[in-house]
């Protein structure tokens, strides 16, 4: 068995999540992935996966032994490829998260940069409007627009988004506009379930405080970009952070109503204490607070 052959594939099938994933990305047959996770397993010893037609799980030992051989396998993966040789001894894997919108955004700015300065870190980056479990999933880092989640993470600021209450001129002038938030529940709202308390909308008061209503409608989904479409066919109106909204305002697909209760966020990257010894996350995070730009998420 080749050892480091066999060490590539396993850590290919984990980040990957499917063994036919790893084969893609190692441009090597299914039959090949198979026969050299069977054959680690049978060196070591010990059971690294657990199979079924639909998933793979790793098992205690399977984790164990891949948060061990990444490092070795980037290593290995970036001295065959050694573009940017001042950053050479730079060598990891960090797994991140971040909204959707926000992430395409940090693709298209940022990341590209990161990686031509440290081309031996990997990134693995999960993008999803729900706050995944940090702990859980094995995050090290996570950009969010919300609050700090409790005292075991550190949250660094990156600018602000706002929450903007929208709707087409068409809707306006069919049915009117809200004067007041309490006035929501005579309107038609297009619900985004895709984030906590969805038919809960804040609002700034003026006490400085935020205060919430309730609202209901006849159309919920998943997703702010169908949200803000269906505000642009006039159906409804709705609550949608700005860096979805603020290019169909400016170019008057939508008005913003009450703009004066805008209720208003941090954007945090979050990650936890335990993390803080790390060069490879800790270059991360520095690199994203450099050179993030705030008007990449409006």
């Amino acid at each position: 068995m080749d050892k480091l052959k066999a060490m590539t594939i396993f850590n290919a099938i984990v980040e990957e999540a499917s063994m036919s994933g790893a084969a893609r990305r190692l441009g090597i047959a299914n039959s090949v992935v198979s026969k050299n996770l069977n054959e680690l397993e049978t060196w070591l010893g010990r059971k690294l996966i657990y199979r079924s037609t639909r998933s793979l799980k790793l098992s205690l030992e399977g984790q164990t032994y891949y948060d061990k051989i990444k490092d070795i396998v980037m290593a290995v993966d970036s001295l065959e490829h050694p573009d940017n040789l001042e950053n050479i001894d730079l060598i990891g894997s960090v797994k991140m998260t971040a909204p959707v919108m926000m992430g395409k955004r940090l693709c298209q700015h940022i990341l590209p940069k990161f990686h031509a300065e440290f081309p031996g870190v990997h990134l693995n980056i999960l993008l999803a409007d729900d706050f995944n479990d940090m702990v859980e999933e094995g995050i090290d880092i996570a950009l969010r627009v919300s609050k700090l989640p409790d005292s075991n993470f550190i949250a660094k600021k990156l600018g602000k988004q706002a929450l903007r209450l929208v709707t087409s001129l068409d809707y306006v002038e069919k049915f009117g506009a809200p004067l007041s938030p309490e006035s929501l529940n005579k309107h038609v709202c297009i619900i985004d379930n895709s984030v906590a308390n969805p038919k809960r909308w804040g609002f700034s008061n003026t006490d400085g405080g935020i205060s919430s209503v309730h609202i209901d409608g006849p159309i919920e989904v998943n997703d702010a970009e169908c949200v803000v479409n269906l505000c642009e066919a006039g159906v409804g109106l709705a609550q949608v952070p700005e860096i979805f909204v603020n290019e169909s305002i400016r170019q008057g697909r939508l008005i913003e109503l009450l703009p004066e209760k805008t209720m208003e966020f941090d954007i945090s990257i979050l990650y936890h204490q335990k993390s803080t010894g790390s060069p490879i996350i800790k270059a991360v995070i520095d690199f994203i607070i450099n050179n993030t730009d705030e008007q990449y998420f409006l």
